[in-house]
Parts: C-alpha cells; structure tokens; sequence
C-alpha cells in the first residue's frame, strides 16, 4: 500500500510540475548593443566600396555564464540605426547590404546617410526567416560576424558615422 500512495504522490507532482525537463530549464534576457565604425574618404566622382565587420559574441553580457548550455535562442527584436554623422550630408549609399555571417539582414540603395542619422531613423528587421537563421546561427556557433558591405558616393567631402545594430534576446538555458 505505501508502495501504491508514493507512486501516486510522485505522479501528482510530475504532473502538476511539468516535466523534469521543464525543472531544469531556464529562460535569460539580454540586451545586446554592437556598434560598427565607418569612414568614408572624399570621393571625387569614383564610389569607394567599404567592406567593415565585428563580431557579436554571446559570451559577454548576461549570456556569459550559459554558453555551452544554450538550447535556443528567440530574437525579441533586432534594429538597427546610424548614429554621430559628421562630414558631407549629401553621401549616398549607392548600394549597400546588412549580414550576419552570410545572412542577408537588410539592403541600401541610394540612401542618404545624413537623413537618417538626423532623424534617428530606427530600421526594425521583423522577417521571421531571417531572425530563424539567425537565432540557428547564434545557438550553434555563440558568435555571429556582422558585415556592413557597399558602394559610397561623397563628392563633396569625407564622412564619418556609426551604425548600431541592437539585439534583445531570450535564450533558454538547459541546466
């Protein structure tokens, strides 16, 4: 009989508790800010292509004690924005794109640079395949390589600006 009431008891709490799965996972937010420098020389005429990268690594931030022990990632949002523009206002990205690793994020082409650093123009990437792969590449590797690439045009002078991409994320943490 004692033997009967703790199978019962043990069901009862398997069962009102969830697996024991579910016990030892633990879901963690963080925020993540990467900011990429660009200069634009003079151009006089003759685009110059700009190829800048950095790396977004998981094992900094509230991330740091849990890599290794990630099981997936959800990307809550992703923006990005240009930000302390100085130099000739009339710069143009002839054509120009956003990847993490070889994930094409988001696309220029012709877009003023000054425009959008004065209105602080926040750019949201919402597209679901997009985030997926990103989130698949985050869990797999803790780290992704962020790539500005393009074409520039600034006639009348050089140029100086930062985009910043920024990340908040929950990842569940498998104990």
């Amino acid at each position: 009989m004692k033997r009967v009431f703790s199978l019962v008891l043990i069901a009862i709490f398997i069962t009102s508790c969830g697996s024991l799965d579910e016990l030892l996972e633990l879901n963690v937010n963080n925020d993540l800010t990467e900011s990429v420098d660009v200069h634009i020389p003079q151009t006089q005429g003759t685009a110059v292509n700009y190829n800048k990268t950095k790396t977004v690594d998981l094992s900094s931030g509230s991330f740091a004690e849990y890599v290794g022990k990630i099981s997936a990632i959800k990307i809550n949002s992703l923006t990005y924005k240009i930000k302390e523009f100085a130099g000739n206002s009339n710069g143009i990205i002839q054509s120009g794109s956003l990847k993490f690793d070889a994930i094409l994020v988001d696309e220029m082409t012709n877009f003023n640079i000054a425009d959008a650093a004065t209105a602080g123009t926040v750019f949201s990437i919402t597209d679901a395949a997009v985030l997926s792969q990103i989130e698949t590449t985050l869990v797999n590797n803790s780290s992704v390589t962020l790539n500005l690439v393009g074409s520039v045009l600034s006639d009348a002078g050089a140029m100086d600006f930062k985009v910043e991409v920024f990340m908040n994320m929950t990842a569940t943490i498998k104990e």
